[in-house]
């Protein structure tokens, strides 16, 4: 009886660790996934913010439109929508 409440032990043991093992490597793809949207977003909003600058607005204006219009972009990006500029 003992040697069955061992072996189950180990088995709930193993199941648990390759549970992990799957969760970890999703938690990575996810992170690759949405590193990349950052990327995107960050490279946006600095040309945004650079040519909003340029154009005489202030800082505050500058910040809160490229933050909206970027933000837009990258939802769009991530629902493989199209939208116009």
């Amino acid at each position: 009886m003992a040697k069955k409440m061992i072996a189950v032990l180990l088995v709930c043991v193993v199941v648990v660790g390759a549970l992990q093992v799957s969760s970890a490597t999703e938690s990575a793809k996810e992170a690759k996934y949405e590193a990349k949207f950052e990327a995107k977003y960050r490279l946006c909003y600095e040309k945004c913010e650079k040519e909003c600058l340029e154009k005489g607005n202030g800082q505050s204006f500058c910040e809160v439109k490229c933050d909206e219009d970027c933000d837009e972009k990258e939802a769009a990006d991530k629902l493989h929508i199209k939208v116009k500029n």
